[in-house]
């Protein structure tokens, strides 16, 4: 996995008008994070699945971003594929939706960076088998996955702490909750990545919050 920056903005598109205004505010930066949710897996469809859209038509779109994709969906497979067209350099896939041996073999064929999430009530366990055969592994600092505003989940602490104790040399992400407050809790743990929402993308000047943040995880 190639780390872009420490902070990743994160989009979840409402329809493709949004991915366009949205990744308008982020012109510039290097990396950009998309959930696409299909509303089986996690409530509250967003594009393409709501109005079952071609996701190809963002390849132009997003082209200038390293791109990773969240893959919250029932069927994350058929998903992956699809987003590949569309540019994905990074997949994430989550553990609830997939097995251990279909992950494998797809991280094995697949021609871009994979990595696995779970949510916060899934035991390490269950995450451990799955860690042999990914790139990187992403927490979730928030405890119901799919929406962004929610409050930060400080049992995600010492999950983090257990995974690095288990897997060392794995780089570390988290999603779900990191703003100003938040990511000076995670600091001493030294996680590759922070995929970064509302903070960034409600912020009056999302550039600014995004180079504010960056200089929080090097101080």
């Amino acid at each position: 996995m190639s780390i872009t920056s420490p902070i990743i903005p994160a989009i979840i598109p409402t329809s493709y008008e949004d991915l366009v205004l949205q990744v308008t505010k982020l012109r510039g930066l290097p990396e950009v994070h998309i959930d696409v949710i299909d509303g089986i897996f996690a409530p509250a469809a967003s594009w393409p699945y709501h109005d079952q859209a071609d996701v190809t038509v963002a390849y132009e779109l997003l082209a200038p971003f390293s791109l990773e994709v969240d893959l919250m969906a029932e069927k994350p497979i058929p998903a992956a594929h699809i987003w590949l067209k569309a540019g994905a350099d990074q997949l994430v896939f989550h553990v609830e939706t997939i097995s251990v041996e279909a992950f494998k073999q797809f991280a094995f064929e697949c021609p871009v960076s994979v990595g696995v999430a779970c949510s916060n009530s899934t035991p390490l366990q269950l995450l451990y088998q799955y860690l042999p055969f990914t790139d990187y592994v992403q927490c979730m600092g928030i405890a119901t996955i799919g929406s962004q505003g929610q409050p930060f989940d400080e049992s995600v602490l010492e999950r983090l702490k257990q995974i690095q104790i288990k897997f060392p040399k794995l780089p570390l992400s988290i999603d779900g909750s990191i703003n100003e407050t938040t990511i000076l809790l995670l600091k001493d743990l030294k996680l590759s990545r922070y995929i970064v929402g509302s903070a960034i993308m409600n912020a009056r000047e999302p550039k600014e919050m995004y180079r504010i943040l960056t200089a929080l995880t090097k101080n």
